[in-house]
């Protein structure tokens, strides 16, 4: 009789460690825990792919990497971020912002995590989700969130060039992704548009991994893009609070 996939806690250790560590030791940037963020999410996608857990768990690993986020840049801030706030929206009655400062206040900086690209696994005909899949639809989710965050915050201006508004107005928006690539057409395909997304947000961010092989789908190595550095981003976020 085969087994049922676990309904067991969706908490996983490596992740629990490594956020615990970043507290523990005040860690500031994101480079210093990239190895062991790229490790746990191997064993974590391993676990996956093997049919062990429920669907719903694997969606753990977006709160594992926005929280992560969050405790790096509240360390290099000297501030506590807030996570999952709602806050005002011109276009709704709220907004949900992964990460805000100050919590109650009227916001300073707020920011979107997101992280997109799934192993081959059972629940997909034993075939990889490439991150370019869902990459349109949050990519308008972030540049809307943007514009509408900044709408209902700043004062009412005129506005000659829009790259120009979206850097002055305040509050500051910077967006985060963790990135697993399928191939290079799905890598080329997605650092185009988030170096585009750099024209709604005031910083993008992101970490690319891929399959070191394809006889080994769940271990992975980093794939660099200068551009869309995390540490910098973290750095200019932290400074508009610090």
């Amino acid at each position: 009789m085969s087994k049922s996939p676990s309904s067991k806690s969706n908490t996983f250790e490596p992740y629990e460690a490594l956020l615990a560590r970043v507290v523990a030791e005040k860690i500031k940037r994101w480079s210093d825990v990239e190895p062991e963020f790229i490790e746990a999410t191997s064993a974590f996608d391993t676990e996956f792919v093997s049919g062990a857990r429920l669907k719903g768990w694997y969606q753990s690993k977006a709160h594992y990497f926005n929280d992560l986020i969050v405790a790096v840049l509240s360390n290099a801030a000297n501030k506590p971020m807030s996570t999952r706030q709602k806050k005002r929206s011109q276009l709704f009655d709220k907004l949900d912002i992964d990460v805000c400062y100050p919590d109650a206040a009227a916001p300073i900086v707020g920011a979107e995590v997101k992280i997109l690209g799934t192993p081959p696994h059972p629940g997909n005909d034993n075939k990889a989700r490439g991150a370019k899949s869902d990459l349109h639809k949050r990519i308008r989710e972030v540049a809307l969130t943007s514009i509408d965050f900044k709408v209902a915050h700043a004062e009412p201006t005129p506005i000659g060039s829009f790259q120009a508004w979206v850097d002055a107005a305040p509050p500051g928006y910077f967006t985060f992704w963790g990135i697993r690539i399928s191939d290079d057409r799905d890598f080329n395909g997605v650092r185009t548009m988030l170096v585009n997304l750099r024209t709604y947000c005031n910083g993008v961010g992101a970490v690319f991994f891929e399959a070191v092989s394809p006889t080994e789908p769940t271990k992975y190595r980093v794939r660099r893009v200068s551009e869309l550095d995390i540490d910098r981003n973290i750095r200019e976020m932290a400074q508009r609070v610090a």
